[in-house]
């Protein structure tokens, strides 16, 4: 079963009713416009992650390769496994992340705060881009840099990540990104070479875990489209929801810790990172369907974690739910290195925003609307911050 009709601009701009329909009646299907197989449910997509002998991720053609270079997410155990290893360490809240959510998170969403304009603003590009680029660059070492060039090269990044359709625009893009961020990273290494135990950065630790130049070149580059994308999108998506829904917004206020299950539900409902791509490496049936050997199998994040065989009223934000991890940072072997940090800079980020705006407010005729289908968030927030 196929799906000629289906666009890659029609799941960009909303691809909810299309994965719910596929959902219902194609749970796997071939988009022509993609040139590959969408697995939309739950459990079809755990089986893919379960048998990476059978669905790699060492695909041919790989977007992500080809943007980032070969990387922890385009291998299969025990090299990816190998890989983790090397990379995982700095991530963990005992490693440098969790020194830098500790001691320093707060004191740079502050530094931003304070430079916003009191009278209002757009929480994307003023506040959420400039906080989850400058996090992940403060972790890596690559602050001197500053974050809007960071923010600069992870959306060159993902701008070919995404490019379903292989639009030459968007691979020049892509390809300036990789070079450009590579040459940064290379020098970063070579500092970290001659500083030696000195060099507490994240990259000085890759360095003396062993691992080689390439392999921290592409590595990093992997960790910049999604560490600063997903958290940046992710800050969007609560505060907008928080403004949206007064009924949460009390329950937050009444019950702080709350928002830490906010945050897992705006993730789940929202799921900024849409599909992780695999190849099938044999003629293997799934969801009822024979996908061919060589086919390029996308598992959706975005519909599994509104599956309605898995989940109770999935579209609905329930702050009580507990019905076990959501799939926004991957399912598998594969799921996202950065989860922890990624959910510490939303957390906090939200947090400083509404105790330094209390009174803050979506500014009227100022609608927020969500785009994007592999990355998927709002385009800007404009915001008041007075009665």
């Amino acid at each position: 079963m196929s799906a000629p009709s289906i666009t890659l601009a029609d799941l960009e701009s909303d691809p909810d009713p299309i994965l719910a329909e596929m959902r219902r009646s194609r749970p796997v299907v071939f988009v022509e416009a993609l040139d590959m197989w969408l697995v939309t449910r739950w459990d079809d997509v755990a089986e893919m992650e379960s048998k990476p002998d059978v669905f790699s991720a060492a695909t041919n053609p790989s977007f992500l390769a080809r943007a980032l270079g070969q990387n922890m997410l385009t291998t299969d155990p025990p090299e990816h496994t190998r890989l983790q290893g090397l990379f995982r360490p700095v991530f963990q809240p005992g490693g440098r992340s969790g020194d830098f959510a500790s001691g320093e998170l707060v004191a740079l969403a502050d530094e931003i705060l304070g430079g916003l304009d009191p009278a209002g603003f757009d929480v994307m590009s003023d506040f959420a881009q400039p906080l989850a680029a400058a996090s992940l660059a403060t972790v890596l070492g690559l602050d001197h840099h500053g974050f809007d060039r960071m923010w600069a090269w992870c959306e060159g990044l993902c701008a070919d990540i995404a490019n379903f359709e292989n639009d030459p625009e968007l691979t020049e893009l892509g390809r300036v990104a990789k070079q450009e961020l590579g040459e940064a990273i290379a020098e970063r290494i070579a500092l970290a070479g001659a500083q030696g135990d000195a060099d507490d950065s994240g990259i000085g630790l890759f360095v003396r875990s062993g691992a080689t130049p390439e392999e921290i070149v592409n590595n990093v580059r992997l960790m910049i489209s999604g560490g600063i994308n997903e958290p940046r999108d992710g800050i969007g998506l609560v505060t907008w929801v928080l403004l949206d829904r007064p009924d949460l917004r009390a329950r937050v206020a009444e019950d702080p810790p709350k928002l830490k299950r906010l945050v897992e539900e705006v993730f789940r409902v929202f799921s900024p990172v849409g599909t992780v791509t695999r190849q099938a490496t044999e003629d293997v049936e799934l969801g009822g369907v024979v996908i061919p050997s060589g086919s390029l199998v996308a598992g959706v994040l975005r519909s599994v974690n509104l599956d309605e065989s898995h989940w109770t009223r999935p579209n609905e934000i329930d702050l009580d739910r507990r019905e076990g991890a959501h799939a926004a940072f991957a399912l598998g072997t594969h799921r996202c290195l950065g989860e922890w940090l990624g959910r510490q800079v939303v957390r906090v980020g939200v947090e400083r925003l509404f105790e330094r705006f209390p009174d803050l407010a979506m500014v009227p005729g100022a609608p927020v609307v969500l785009h994007g289908f592999e990355f998927r968030g709002p385009r800007s927030i404009q915001v008041s911050t007075g009665p």
